[in-house]
Protein backbone atom coordinates (compact mmCIF):
# COMPACT_ATOMS: atom_id res chain seq x y z
CA UNK A 1 0.00 0.00 0.00
CA UNK A 2 2.56 2.77 1.20
CA UNK A 3 4.14 2.01 -2.75
CA UNK A 4 0.69 3.01 -4.00
CA UNK A 5 0.48 6.22 -1.92
CA UNK A 6 4.48 7.01 -3.04
CA UNK A 7 3.48 6.78 -6.44
CA UNK A 8 0.51 8.60 -6.63
CA UNK A 9 2.09 11.30 -4.67
CA UNK A 10 5.10 11.25 -6.85
CA UNK A 11 2.82 11.68 -10.12
CA UNK A 12 0.66 14.26 -8.77
CA UNK A 13 4.51 16.27 -8.22
CA UNK A 14 5.29 15.69 -11.21
CA UNK A 15 1.78 16.81 -12.65
CA UNK A 16 1.88 20.09 -10.03
CA UNK A 17 5.54 20.67 -11.83
CA UNK A 18 4.93 20.52 -15.21
CA UNK A 19 1.59 22.96 -15.08
CA UNK A 20 3.86 25.17 -12.76
CA UNK A 21 2.04 25.17 -9.56
CA UNK A 22 5.29 24.07 -7.07
CA UNK A 23 3.14 25.04 -3.81
CA UNK A 24 0.60 21.84 -4.76
CA UNK A 25 3.73 19.50 -5.58
CA UNK A 26 5.47 21.03 -2.01
CA UNK A 27 2.47 20.78 0.04
CA UNK A 28 2.15 17.14 -0.79
CA UNK A 29 5.99 16.20 -0.50
CA UNK A 30 5.75 17.52 3.04
CA UNK A 31 2.60 15.87 4.26
CA UNK A 32 3.73 12.41 2.98
CA UNK A 33 7.18 13.46 4.74
CA UNK A 34 5.60 14.14 7.64
CA UNK A 35 4.08 10.65 7.67
CA UNK A 36 6.85 8.51 6.32
CA UNK A 37 8.72 10.09 9.57
CA UNK A 38 6.01 9.40 11.58
CA UNK A 39 5.51 6.18 10.89
CA UNK A 40 9.22 5.52 11.38
CA UNK A 41 9.18 7.07 14.78
CA UNK A 42 6.31 5.25 15.97
CA UNK A 43 8.00 2.00 14.26
CA UNK A 44 10.91 2.19 16.08
CA UNK A 45 9.62 3.53 19.60
CA UNK A 46 7.63 -0.20 19.35
CA UNK A 47 10.72 -1.64 19.19
CA UNK A 48 12.37 -0.13 22.21
CA UNK A 49 9.52 0.33 24.61
CA UNK A 50 11.89 -0.05 27.87
CA UNK A 51 14.81 2.20 26.67
CA UNK A 52 15.58 4.20 29.46
CA UNK A 53 16.64 8.54 28.44
CA UNK A 54 20.56 9.52 28.83
CA UNK A 55 19.35 12.21 30.45
CA UNK A 56 18.12 12.15 34.13
CA UNK A 57 15.24 13.58 35.50
CA UNK A 58 15.11 15.91 38.42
Amino acid sequence: MSKAIAFIAGSWCSYCAMIGDYDGAMAILIVYGILAIKKGYDRHKQSHPNKKPLQKEV
